[in-house]
């Protein structure tokens, strides 16, 4: 099989954790060429070239779209330019992987979504959107599971992050307008029911309690906080169906269900997206939630004595094992994905597309008129 020529535009931090490990795995594998990277600054775009092996850099997008050897774009520039890229590299006949949330306020998102609708089946088919919660094999598994117990009928999730600490240059209240179009997904693809209407509290700043009744009478309740500490479990989902099974995902690299005549437990191994030192990775693998848990407890021990006392070497180990990026959420395998369906000259049909990414724009509108509101529900309009 041919690999897939792919250029890159935009490969700053949040690319380098996220995407940078998988892309070269990608390279190592020959499953795709890196033909060219699109950054601004000139040091780093030459770095990059010399790192991965890239054809040429540019600072100019528009030479990538216009390279004819270019099958395939990986979009990690920032939200304000996401859906411009995005629109103009389908028209340019490219393939697409673009990072979320990609419809913001500040890039007319309306207009944008009705210039998708137009393009027809390449926006539909050729457009991947970072929603990548739907690949974790944690998920994956629950959601075929759950298929088989009469329908998910209540979901809840929990998502406390130390975001005061990582995001303290964003403006207040970024953590909710950036992150709850992951879990906004999740209880679409869950539950395979739209959003009917939603209420929204917001308790203090980067703290939201949102309610969502889908149009199956279903409900999604989701608690998302950036107060927590790198000592605490993350993520937490819980469902409960028709059958009365019940089943818990916890950090995704545990999966405990509910209901059967035996506890049953399962595991998941952990990824090493960016960084993380092999005797963590083999650690979480190994002993699955209690093991993240102590490395999470040691990992914020080390932080603490970081902010009473510099030390370079622990300072080092802290940005290497962060442990919300030993965890499979999906990343790794989202552009996998993406890259052998692009390979196959398939259609995108598991990946979200640009109606998921628009709803997810949407639902922020709802939730910011529910706030005004106190937390009145709030009709989400239909999104063909």
């Amino acid at each position: 099989m041919k690999p897939v020529n792919v250029a890159v535009i935009g490969w700053g931090n949040f690319f380098k954790h996220i995407h940078e490990q998988t892309l070269h795995e990608l390279l190592v594998a020959e499953k795709c060429r890196l033909r060219a990277v699109c950054v601004r600054t000139p040091a780093t775009r030459d770095a990059l070239v010399q790192a991965h092996g890239a054809d040429y850099g540019t600072a100019d997008y528009r030479e990538v779209l216009r390279d004819p050897q270019v099958d395939a774009i990986l979009i990690g520039a920032p939200h304000d330019v996401q859906a411009l890229y995005a629109l103009e590299a389908l028209r340019a006949g490219k393939w697409v992987y673009v990072e979320k949330p990609m419809f913001a306020e500040e890039a007319t998102p309306v207009a944008y979504f009705e210039q998708f609708q137009q393009l027809g089946l390449p926006a539909r088919e050729r457009l991947a959107v970072g929603l990548n919660k739907r690949f974790a094999p944690a998920y994956r598994e629950l959601r075929t599971i759950a298929a088989g117990w009469q329908g998910i009928k209540s979901i809840r999730m929990s998502i406390v992050d130390d975001a005061w600490r990582w995001g303290a240059k964003y403006p207040p209240g970024f953590l909710f307008g950036l992150d709850v179009c992951h879990w906004t997904d999740l209880g679409r693809w869950f539950t395979g029911a739209e959003i009917a209407a939603i209420s929204c509290l917001n308790p203090q700043v980067e703290d939201s309690l949102v309610t969502m009744q889908m149009t199956d009478n279903s409900v999604v309740s989701i608690f998302l906080s950036g107060n927590g500490t790198m000592d605490m479990i993350k993520d937490e989902l819980h469902i409960t169906t028709g059958g009365r099974r019940c089943a818990s995902v916890f950090d995704y690299v545990q999966m405990e269900i509910f209901g059967g005549t035996k506890r049953e437990v399962r595991t998941y191994a952990a990824n090493t997206q960016y960084g993380g030192d092999e005797k963590n990775v083999q650690a979480i693998t190994a002993g699955g939630l209690e093991a993240l848990r102590a490395i999470r407890r040691e990992v914020f021990d080390r932080y603490l004595r970081v902010q009473q006392t510099p030390n370079a070497a622990e300072e080092s180990y802290l940005k290497r094992n962060l442990p919300n990026f030993m965890r499979p959420q999906g990343w790794k395998e989202s552009l996998d994905y993406f890259i052998e369906t692009v390979a196959d000259g398939q259609p995108l049909t598991e990946s979200a597309g640009y109606r998921d990414a628009y709803i997810a724009y949407v639902f922020l509108e709802a939730a910011k008129l529910s706030v005004a509101q106190g937390g009145a529900f709030v009709p989400l309009p239909a999104v063909a």
